[in-house]
Parts: C-alpha cells; structure tokens; sequence
C-alpha cells in the first residue's frame, strides 16, 4: 500500500480525537443527541485548525445507521464509506477551483434529489470566500431554504470577505489556533504511535513552528521524520524549516551588543553559506528581538518558548533597554522592506548590522537610555533627601522648643507655655466610662503593642459611625499612643513608591493628608480643604483607600479625614480638658461636629476619574456650574 501523509492518517475521526475545539465538539454533540442539527454552518478559523475535519465528522454522525450519536461509530457501512470517499451523499467542494455561478447552479438543482444511502445530503464546501459575486448570490436562496435531507457546511480562513447576506444564514462556529498543550499532547500520542524518536525540545520546536495549526504541525514532523535516520533533533527540525537555532541568534545579537560587527558578519556568513536565506533569518531576528521585549515587559510562561529558558537570553535581554530594542526592530523591519525588491538580501542584512551597531545612529537611543538612567538617580536621590527629612523631624519632635507640636508629631495641639509634663509619657489605654480599668501597669513589648492595636480594632470596629462623627474622634484620641504615630508617619510617604498602576493615584490622595492621631487601628488625617475631605470619606472610595492601607500596614484599619481648621479646633478642646481632667482614665467628651461645608454623601461607584485632582472639584464646590475644565488640546 503507498504511504500516506501522517497528518492524513492521523485525521479525526469522531470529536474525541478533535484537539483545542471543545467549544465546538460540545456544541455538535449535544446537537446531534437531540436532534437540533439547523440546515447551514460557517466554520472559521486558521488553517489546519480541524474545520474540514470537523465537518467530514459531522457528515458521518448524521449518516450513521446508529443515529441519533454524539459519536458516530466509525464501524458501521456509511461511516467507513464516508471516511473512504465513496459514499456520493457527502460531497466535498473546493471553492478555490470551482467558484464559478455555473457550479454553484449545479448543487442548486442537484439539491432537491434525496440522499442515496444515508439520512443526509452534506455538502462541504472549503475556502468558500473564493466564490465570486454572482455565485454567492446563486446561493443564496438554496443556502437559506434547502430541502430537509440537506446540511450545508461552509469552511474559511477569511470569514471577512464573505458577504453579510451568506452570515445570516448559517451558524458561525470560529475554530481558534490550537494551544501548545494540546498540540504537543496530540504529536506525543502520534510519536508514540509511530514508534519514533525525537528530543522533547525538537517536538516542543514544531509546536512553535506550526503556530496554532495543527496539519502544519503534524506535516512537519513527517518532514523530519524523512529527514533524520536516528533520533530526531532539534538541528534537524532548523535544517527542514530553514531557521537557526536560538544560540546561533543569541550568537550574533551578542557579537552586535558588544559592537564587534567582524564577528556579526562572520557569523552571518556561516549561516548563509549553511544554506539558510537572507529574508528568513530577518524574520528570526525580528521575532527574537520581540520575545525579548515580551520578558522585559509582560509576564511570560517560559513553557511557551524554549527561548524564555535561556539563560543567555535572559541576560542579554537584562542588558537592552526597550528603546535600543525599538531602534534594532525598526532597522530590521526596514531591511525586510528593501529585500522585497532587492535581488541581493544579503547586503541588505550586512548593512542593517554595521548600522545596529554604529554610534552615531545609535546617539539617540543611548541618549534616551541616560536620560532614564538619570531620572532613576535622581528619584534615588529624592528617596534619601526624603528619609533625612524624615530623620530630622524625629529628632524635632523630642525638642522642648517646638512649637505647633500636636499637628506635626502628636495627637495634642500645645501653647508655648505647655511643657512635656502636660502630656502622658505613655498614653494608657483609655476605655469606656463604665468600663472597669485596671491599676496594673507594665511595660509593654512590641508584639503586645501590635495586639492592642487589634483589640482597638475589634473593640470600635462593630459601632456605627457617621461619616464625620465625634464619637470616632473620641475613641481615637483617647486611645492614641505616640510611638505608633511615629513609627506609622515613618512608613507614610512610601506608600507611593509601594504602589503602581491605578492604585498609585489612591495612594497620593493618602498622602495627600497628614497623619495627626492614631491609636494603630482607627487613624485620623487631615486635609487643607472641605471637599477633599467630603471626597474621600464617601463610603466606596474611603473603602478602597482603607483597603491599600490595610495592604500596606499589614493590619485592619479605620479611617477618618477632617479639615486642618476644624480638627486645630477640636484638638485644643480636648487638650484643654485632658489638663483638667480629675482622673487618669477619665474618659473625655468632645463637642459634636456640624459644619454646613462637611457633607455626608450617598455611596456612589467610583470611576477612576474620581481620583483626578481635587483642586476641581473644589473650584465648582465654590463657584458653582461656571467653572469649566479645559482638556489639553482644547483651545
């Protein structure tokens, strides 16, 4: 018997065997249980994706003499006929070499005769966006009312060029590329089959290769298979599809990294004297500088690629920056242009590598590369000037002279005659009035701080507050302890450089405030306006801005925002009775909050526009309607 292609011997033959499509296999399956099959499909999808396949498999369900099947039997007279072409009720149409009216007037009047031996007619009709204008148009009325013994099924790889009027009438199935799992699961079942040889890294090349499609796949490996006379490796599949294997590319961009064009050149001479053509290998580079921005830039799956796996590839990718990368992509893409209509592609390669690595061309790149580079120290500059500010403040705050200490370093707003004598030395845990206190005092350890913060946190977190209640203020300011505020304003500023992407801009409206009380777990900020302060406490962006906090302090959090006008008021009222009060754990009343300018809002979703600047929103909470915000390029 002559030899037959793998990729035919190998076809599905029922759904089961059908890979990557489960989307669609499911669908006809439970179709054909019950009997739901419609009288059009449009089956679209790259080539060698299973649509021709899919379609013979569905002919010989419907003519199964088991029928109704999920599966037809693949043993009965119709379905060996079928697979072997002999039974004249599936008819197979290449619409590439028959797109003329007079053929498609053909299966009109062919139509209305009943099947020969099974149930159904089925006419298959690949490359269907061949057809012509007017044999679309033959088509249409047979496509849209065919007899009941008929199924037309219609398979391309350009659903876009066939004309709306066809789409209306059938069910579209989109066969997608197959994925690498399942392409390598089906070429192990058929290497196994065929008892053949290969390195793991040779097949998992032809996956690459074949990008989603599977006949291509399955070719090549008969390809290799006839060109290797042992065990198949992966230089044998580069020899049968012309490329090069990574470290020969890795090779090069190395020997152009490091500006020796000499060996670049030498090393491209050895490759086209190997046989491997100029516009190819153009095609390699092009793709091999693109999977390097793809690790420097997204989170790559290094089972997708041999190459991610690399070890020199991952250090030379560490190497370039996207702007030289850039500059080497388009310095290639051009080249391509120009071998198009060039009888010499070799020059044309040559010269694209003495320009890759000249340094006049490359003067820009390199400029941009030190601008970033620069903007990188200087930010790292910015961070330490930052953190001695930060260290100097500290030292400030032990200062007898300071004046304004409660708005910059404590939860108390102090006169100049105050003297630290006025303020507890370790606030104690103030408690509720009826709430018995113990007369025990220890010292307490970190880890034992770190738990009375929770205990706030479980002790308030059940009341219902206000949006802008006194009662939260209360609780706060008569359980705040100094050295949690410390070492919380420490940490801050950073949580801007913690943050990145759309949560960043959450983050600077944190900062935005300063911290002025905290006992751990209920924190107070204050801001220099009333409508930042409206702003921030409605319930879904406060939640969100709580949420970050809780990320980054590592423990549940309570949040309320103030003005600095009013919380100076309210902080000199609890200063004054905290000096008079006549017992140590007195608990102390504050006088509630009613200003007309603190609104208590309705939770609305938050957009991210939410989060633009409040200088607006604060300009037509003044002025009303007339204010208009330009956008850039308005004039």
């Amino acid at each position: 018997m002559a030899y037959q292609a793998l990729y035919r011997t190998y076809r599905p033959r029922d759904f089961e065997e059908v890979a990557g499509q489960e989307h669609i296999t499911k669908t006809f399956k439970n179709a054909l249980i019950h009997n739901k099959l419609t009288h059009a499909y449009l089956f679209s999808g790259p080539r060698g994706t299973g649509k021709t396949s899919v379609a013979k498999i569905i002919a010989k369900a419907v003519n199964c003499m088991h029928a109704p099947v999920a599966n037809p039997c693949n043993q009965c007279d119709h379905c060996i006929g079928i697979d072997k072409n002999m039974i004249n009720d599936v008819i197979e149409i290449d619409a590439a070499s028959n797109n003329g009216v007079d053929e498609i007037r053909e299966i009109r009047d062919k139509v209305k005769y009943l099947p020969g031996t099974g149930k159904y007619k089925v006419y298959i009709i690949d490359e269907v966006h061949m057809l012509s204008t007017g044999a679309f148009n033959a088509l249409l009325k047979t496509l849209e009312e065919p007899p009941k013994h008929v199924i037309f099924i219609l398979a391309t790889t350009e659903p876009h060029k066939i004309p709306a009027t066809i789409h209306s009438r059938c069910q579209r199935f989109d066969f997608r590329g197959i994925g690498m799992e399942e392409m390598l699961e089906r070429l192990n079942e058929i290497v196994e089959k065929e008892d053949l040889e290969i390195d793991k890294e040779a097949l998992h090349l032809i996956a690459e290769t074949a990008e989603g499609g599977m006949r291509d796949a399955i070719s090549l490996l008969d390809q290799v298979v006839s060109y290797s006379e042992e065990k198949i490796t992966v230089e044998d599949v580069h020899a049968i599809k012309g490329s090069i294997s990574d470290n020969a590319i890795i090779e090069v961009a190395e020997a152009l990294e490091d500006n020796d064009i000499v060996k670049a050149v030498s090393l491209l001479d050895q490759l086209i004297s190997q046989g491997k053509e100029a516009h190819k290998l153009v095609d390699d580079f092009i793709r091999f500088y693109r999977d390097i921005l793809m690790v420097k830039n997204t989170r790559v799956n290094a089972s997708d690629r041999l190459l991610y796996s690399n070890d020199r590839f991952n250090e030379l990718a560490s190497k370039l920056s996207n702007a030289r990368v850039f500059y080497y992509i388009d310095i290639l893409h051009d080249t391509q242009l120009k071998i198009r209509y060039s009888g010499n592609a070799k020059l044309y390669l040559e010269l694209a590598f003495v320009k890759m690595v000249d340094e006049m061309q490359k003067q820009q790149t390199l400029s941009i590369e030190k601008i970033r580079k620069l903007e990188d120290d200087f930010a790292l500059f910015k961070t330490k000037i930052e953190e001695t500010l930060e260290m100097i403040q500290e030292t400030a705050y032990h200062s007898k002279d300071e004046e304004d200490d409660f708005d910059k370093r404590d939860f108390f707003d102090l006169d100049e005659e105050s003297s630290d004598e006025d303020l507890p030395k370790e606030t104690p845990e103030k408690i509720e009035k009826e709430t018995p206190v113990s007369e025990e005092k220890t010292v307490k350890t970190s880890d034992q701080k770190s738990d009375n913060d929770q205990e706030y946190y479980q002790r308030f977190a059940n009341k219902t507050y206000k949006t802008f209640d006194i009662e939260y203020v209360e609780d706060v300011l008569n359980t705040a302890s100094r050295e949690v505020k410390i070492d919380m304003v420490k940490k801050w500023y950073d949580i801007e450089r913690k943050t990145e992407g759309k949560d960043l801009e959450y983050a600077k409206m944190i900062t935005k405030g300063n911290l002025v009380a905290t006992n751990g777990s209920m924190i107070i900020v204050s801001y220099d306006s009333y409508p930042m302060c409206n702003h921030v406490m409605k319930p879904s962006l406060k939640a969100r801005l709580i949420e970050l906090l809780e990320d980054y302090y590592g423990r549940k959090m309570m949040f309320m925002a103030l003005p600095e006008d009013l919380w100076e008021v309210i902080s000199k009222e609890f200063i004054g009775k905290y000096r008079n009060r006549q017992d140590d754990n007195e608990f102390i009343r504050l006088t509630p909050i009613d200003h007309p300018r603190l609104v208590e809002k309705e939770d609305e979703k938050e957009d991210y526009q939410d989060v633009e600047s409040e200088s607006v929103k604060e300009a037509k909470d003044l002025f009303g309607d007339i204010v208009k915000v330009k956008k850039q390029g308005d004039r």
